[in-house]
């Protein structure tokens, strides 16, 4: 910047090595010779600093000499370093702070130049500074706490920030607050609508009338299972007493051909009697219903094993235990299913 010339060090030194009077500015008392040596000396780390880029060392180097000699240049740097930092609402507030103190006609000259740049500068900075207005949806005005990076502001109403970004949330009593991120660049203008009304009333979830689907399902698997264990066993059980009484049968036929003396224990291949062939039949049909008993006995266990997945594959909970077990005793056989379904 070409109006950096004119705060060089040594323009720096010449100035609080000047007579600073109490006339020059609104100074309760001037300055003294050590405060202007302190001045000076921060002054000149100050201009070094900026110079090397380090915009926040500067600042704060130049805010210390103000604080010891009360200068319009030193305010004028310090403005220039929170520009370099993207802080331009600083800035202008200490280009304003400048133009806002009258100089006496005997002002030093380098105060005369930094009122003169800080107006120059003022004038530049100023288009750059970006605004947002905040427009309310959803809820009354008067009841919304509006803030921008914690600090409230008033909806509807242009606020002049710093380019990059912003935080910027509403509060309704009784709500959970809205916040929005939002970044801005120089020269923006943002508009932004905060929607704060409420969220719409979740309606209950519709009570479910009808069983899981695994619930049927299990159900089903416990019906056709036991249905199909108690039929198994209790056929197999009767099919079996029925081979067991053609067996006896036709251990009484063998006996009748043992005693006859013309078969002699044996029946001839052609043209056989009448007991050997009531003997072939009952075999025969013994061998049928002991086959039937095995198949019912099958189905049975198959039953049987229906059962006991349907009851142990079930979500599980603390008091529900079944335990099936076997049940034979004497003209009894089947499942013992005990515990809380």
């Amino acid at each position: 910047m070409s109006s950096c010339r004119h705060l060089s060090p040594a323009l720096l030194l010449g100035l609080t090595l000047l007579a600073t009077s109490s006339t020059a500015l609104a100074q309760s008392s001037p300055p003294t010779a050590e405060a202007k040596l302190a001045a000076k000396a921060l002054a000149d780390k100050g201009w070094q600093l900026f110079n090397a880029s380090r915009y926040e060392d500067a600042l704060a180097a130049f805010r210390d000499a103000e604080a010891q000699v009360h200068a319009p240049p030193f305010l004028v740097m310090a403005a220039r370093s929170c520009e370099r930092l993207g802080r331009l609402v600083e800035a202008r507030s200490l280009y304003q702070r400048v133009l806002d103190e009258p100089l006496a006609a005997n002002a030093p000259r380098a105060f005369q130049q930094a009122y003169a740049d800080a107006k120059a500068e003022l004038a530049a900075l100023a288009p750059r500074i970006p605004t947002v207005e905040v427009a309310l949806a959803g809820a009354a005005r008067g009841a919304v706490g509006l803030t921008l990076d914690g600090e409230r502001i008033a909806p509807a109403t242009p606020v002049e920030v710093d380019p990059g970004e912003h935080t910027l949330s509403g509060a309704v009593p009784g709500r959970p607050p809205v916040t929005r991120k939002i970044r801005l660049d120089e020269r923006a203008k943002g508009y932004i609508v905060l929607d704060l009304a409420p969220p719409p009333a979740e309606a209950p979830p519709a009570r479910n009338t009808q069983a899981a689907p695994g619930g049927d399902l299990r159900k089903a698997v416990l019906i056709g299972g036991g249905v199909a264990a108690g039929v198994g066993l209790i056929a197999g059980t009767a099919f079996t007493g029925i081979a067991l009484g053609k067996s006896s049968d036709a251990e009484e036929l063998r006996g009748q051909i043992r005693a006859d003396s013309v078969l002699n224990g044996r029946c001839p291949s052609t043209e056989s009697p009448a007991v050997c062939a009531e003997l072939s039949d009952t075999v025969d049909a013994q061998y049928s219903f002991t086959n039937v008993a095995i198949g019912s006995f099958i189905v049975g266990a198959v039953g049987v094993g229906a059962v006991v997945y349907a009851l142990v594959d079930r979500p599980s909970a603390p008091d529900r235990r079944v335990q099936v077990a076997p049940l034979v005793g004497a003209g009894v056989t089947g499942l013992s299913l005990s515990g809380r379904f």
